[in-house]
């Protein structure tokens, strides 16, 4: 039996765009702020509830004075995941932010210092299982993603060269033959295809496709129930085709 490696990691590594912020300040402008709410949510969607299906422990914490005079205050953490029901080992992320910060010239305490830094640890330790992983891999310019990748960059590429030249090599027999199963798949395999698809979607793009597919077919109410669920899920308008329409007119004013 055949492990996708790659399963959990493409089913957490896009950020609906809603819970992305760009950055329009500091060194980071330009760069898209995660919301760390929905790092939390991701996590449980791909292994269960905090507690259960994964769990964290702060390892430590500590304060560093920078020469500015602020104070910065640092978060270790550790992070465990249940993986097809059996604990894994720990990974770790560190994190940071200020506790005390200079705010028009004068030192200004914040009792925020430490949460945040544990947010931020909490973030480093998720890329490890590739929570927001295309946005940290470039696959998000401010307004859009720009690519939809199922496997990582250099497999997916192998195995779609691998694929080419396989059927190339075959027999124009084969090739015929192919392409009439493909023709010949029944819509209620067809329908099951696309539960999956839409269960997976990381676009809305796939909820139009496959509420358009099946609009006149005995499969229709199903579809839209479906793609209603995950467009909820996913923080989307629940009229997936509008949904597009605000993005692309969102994307034409970046």
């Amino acid at each position: 039996m055949t492990t996708n490696n790659l399963k959990i990691w493409n089913d957490v590594k896009q950020t609906p765009s809603n819970f992305l912020k760009k950055i329009e300040f500091g060194y980071l402008k330009g760069k898209s702020d995660i919301n760390p709410q929905w790092r939390l949510m991701a996590m449980t969607q791909a292994f269960g509830p905090v507690g259960h299906g994964w769990t964290y422990r702060i390892v430590r914490t500590w304060s560093e004075t920078a020469p500015s005079g602020s104070i910065m205050c640092f978060a270790e953490v550790a992070v465990k995941t249940k993986f097809e029901g059996a604990w894994g080992e720990e990974f770790s992320g560190i994190g940071g932010s200020e506790i005390v910060e200079i705010a028009k010239g004068q030192l200004k305490a914040s009792d925020e210092g430490y949460k945040k830094a544990v947010t931020d640890a909490l973030g480093v330790a998720f890329k490890a299982v590739g929570v927001a992983a295309d946005v940290y891999l470039g696959n998000y310019d401010g307004s859009k993603y720009l690519y939809e990748y199922d496997h990582a960059y250099q497999e997916g590429q192998a195995s779609s060269q691998q694929q080419n030249q396989n059927i190339q090599q075959q027999p124009v027999q084969q090739q015929t033959a192919n392409q009439t199963n493909t023709q010949q798949k029944t819509i209620d395999q067809r329908y099951n295809d696309a539960l999956a698809s839409i269960r997976n979607a990381k676009n809305p793009n796939t909820l139009d496709k496959a509420i358009s597919t099946f609009g006149k077919t005995k499969y229709n109410n199903q579809i839209q129930q479906a793609c209603r669920a995950r467009a909820d899920q996913m923080g989307w308008s629940t009229n997936p085709a509008q949904q597009n329409q605000n993005s692309n007119q969102q994307a034409m004013h970046h």
